[in-house]
């Protein structure tokens, strides 16, 4: 029975460290959000981030994700964060839900990124 607990909290855990930490696969990073017009941008930062804002964006905070992701559907999106950890839940979330992430963005990283290719 110990055993049992033991390994049911451990996968708890690792569930929980993977959703918010493991890099999502097949997401590469977008260095220049001009250059993508057929897309929607989703800007998952707070209201009031300051920092680089977008005016093409659609603001909605990862919080908020669940209540309107529907306006995405059939569309490619592009998440625009700023941290790891928004990008990976934010990403994560929305393709669970059947939209199409094409890239990220984490403002204030410098990430090497290589160029996107549009299909």
């Amino acid at each position: 029975m110990l055993v049992i607990s033991v390994a049911l909290i451990f996968l708890i855990i690792s569930v929980y460290f993977y959703n918010r930490y493991v890099p999502v696969l097949g997401v590469p990073c977008v260095k220049n959000l001009e250059l993508i017009s057929p897309v929607k941008i989703v800007d998952v930062r707070d209201y009031n981030y300051v920092d680089e804002p977008v005016p093409v964006a659609v603001n909605i905070p990862v919080a908020y994700l669940q209540r309107n992701y529907q306006q995405f559907k059939d569309e490619k999106v592009i998440v625009l964060a700023s941290s790891h950890l928004e990008k990976n839940i934010s990403v994560r979330y929305l393709k669970k839900k059947g939209i199409e992430v094409i890239g990220y963005r984490v403002i204030g990283n410098n990430c090497k990124c290589p160029k996107l290719k549009m299909v």
